[in-house]
């Protein structure tokens, strides 16, 4: 018995040892899963710091956010709540706030109308073009849609004839409810206004309302590039050049003059050696234009129009509606929207929040449409729908609050799907160092003077989804140097995350 005692007793201290042993080992690895752990945490934070703490960005405003797409747990953030200039981030705004508010199928419709009696072929009235917002009419960006089989003012016509008109004893007039100043916002840059990113939105737009100044370059450096030709040809402007012909260099050509003047002026380089360099500018009056050219279509088709063509400001009561047609769905044009960072289409497609379609109206209706929600918009200044005026204000906080909105709604794919990719597409195309970023970014871009923007969502290398938002504001190192930055930091946040 003393014998079985004794061996019980070794065998239990035995055990005893080996269970501390053991714990202690599982402890030593503990601490040491923490330390890897630790330190993991102190390089993602210090590299992700890099954005504010580069030299490069050392007299820059910088801010940034990272969200847990999922949860909505903060993850990383520098001065997230402080109001920055997004420049074309801003787009997220007008079209995430539209898919909510009319939904990915909803079309904006352009009305033809007429007034007076139809006697013998005779319309002893006028026919009228009233727009419903559709901010890609006549767009060669959809060309199936309004080009196909017939172009849509060829459309019109036939329905003009099948409807027994064959001779119009009026005027064709468009109805334009804004004056030519009162549709451009009043903190757009002078260099800015004329220039096809400047053309202004209004209830009828056609031509993506830009039109080409196609320039010749084949003189000498320094010579003056003569224009060789305006597309369309009858915008009605007078031009003069004082394009240089540069030695590389690219369109840094700018058009000067106002909404209302009838004259442009052109300044800045073109590079040499091209027979046709176009460069693309802001038409005044889209709806006259439109007026125009449909009255030229009519008369070409042999339906006589007596009378001219102009703009009104309303449409009369006693008229009746002709025919309509219809815009590609919202989620088309919100896809080109953000891919090709149109301004005009997100300033529509924003301004469509206010019953009379103006930009001021519609910019303060979308901020009462996010308080609603719960955001936060002390700081939140909207000066246009698209990000081109550097008097535009949001925070990494309220652009976070967008995003995770759209990413909890039923609009999720369809809003994801619009943004670039990054490496793969828009203007996302040449984003990221990482090569195993590529694809894993859906997100706006931005910039404008001293502006580098980037916000989207983000898959890191571990299969996250993370909300990422960041602003460098001000900067006075070179583009490339602050646009680096953000990439060193998007970069960061997919490895480490």
């Amino acid at each position: 018995m003393l014998f079985r005692g004794k061996a019980f007793r070794d065998i239990s201290n035995h055990a005893q040892f080996l269970y501390f042993h053991n714990v202690n080992i599982l402890i030593l690895i503990m601490k040491k899963i923490l330390i890897v752990l630790s330190l993991s945490l102190i390089a993602l934070v210090t590299d992700a710091q890099l954005l504010n703490e580069n030299a490069n960005l050392e007299h820059a405003n910088v801010s940034y956010l990272v969200i847990n797409a999922e949860t909505g747990a903060e993850l990383l953030s520098y001065r997230a709540n402080q109001s920055m200039i997004p420049a074309s981030v801003l787009k997220i705004v007008p079209t995430a706030s539209a898919l909510l508010k009319f939904g990915k199928d909803a079309v904006f419709e352009t009305k033809l109308f007429t007034s007076g009696e139809l006697t013998n072929g005779v319309l002893n009235g006028n026919v009228y073009i009233l727009g419903g917002g559709d901010p890609a009419l006549g767009s060669l960006n959809y060309q199936e849609h309004y080009y196909q089989p017939v172009s849509f003012i060829q459309n019109w016509v036939i329905q003009i004839k099948n409807a027994g008109i064959k001779r119009i004893q009026g005027d064709v007039i468009a109805i334009e409810p804004e004056l030519l100043m009162q549709k451009v916002p009043r903190t757009w840059l002078w260099e800015d206004i004329s220039n096809h990113f400047g053309a202004s939105p209004g209830q009828l737009n056609v031509y993506d309302n830009f039109y080409q100044l196609r320039f010749n370059t084949m003189g000498a450096v320094g010579d003056i590039a003569k224009i060789a030709s305006v597309v369309p040809d009858d915008i009605g402007l007078e031009f003069e050049s004082q394009v240089k012909i540069a030695d590389g260099g690219g369109d840094q050509a700018y058009v000067f003059g106002g909404p209302d003047s009838e004259k442009r002026l052109i300044l800045g380089t073109l590079p040499a050696g091209y027979n046709s360099f176009v460069v693309k500018a802001a038409i005044p009056d889209p709806a006259k234009l439109l007026a125009k050219h449909f009255h030229q279509h009519l008369v070409a088709a042999g339906v006589p129009v007596s009378g001219s063509f102009y703009t009104e400001t309303f449409l009369p009561q006693e008229t009746d509606l002709l025919l309509k047609t219809a815009s590609p769905k919202l989620e088309r044009l919100i896809h080109t929207t953000n891919h090709r960072s149109i301004n005009l289409y997100a300033n529509m497609i924003g301004s469509l929040f206010a019953a009379d379609s103006n930009i001021k109206s519609a910019s303060d209706d979308i901020i009462r449409f996010w308080e609603k929600k719960g955001m936060n918009t002390d700081g939140f200044i909207l000066e246009d729908l698209c990000g081109l005026s550097p008097f535009n204000q949001i925070s990494a906080e309220q652009i976070g609050f967008i995003l995770k909105t759209m990413h909890d709604s039923e609009m999720n794919e369809t809003f994801k799907n619009s943004l670039p990719v990054s490496g793969k597409s828009g203007t996302l195309r040449y984003f990221g160092h990482n090569k195993g970023f590529h694809g894993k970014f859906h997100g706006k871009s931005g910039s404008i003077k001293r502006v580098y923007a980037y916000s989207g969502y983000l898959t890191t290398k571990s299969g996250k989804t993370l909300i990422v938002a960041g602003f460098v504001n001000q900067f006075s190192c070179s583009s490339k140097e602050a646009k680096n930055a953000l990439a060193d930091f998007f970069d960061t946040v997919y490895d480490d995350y």
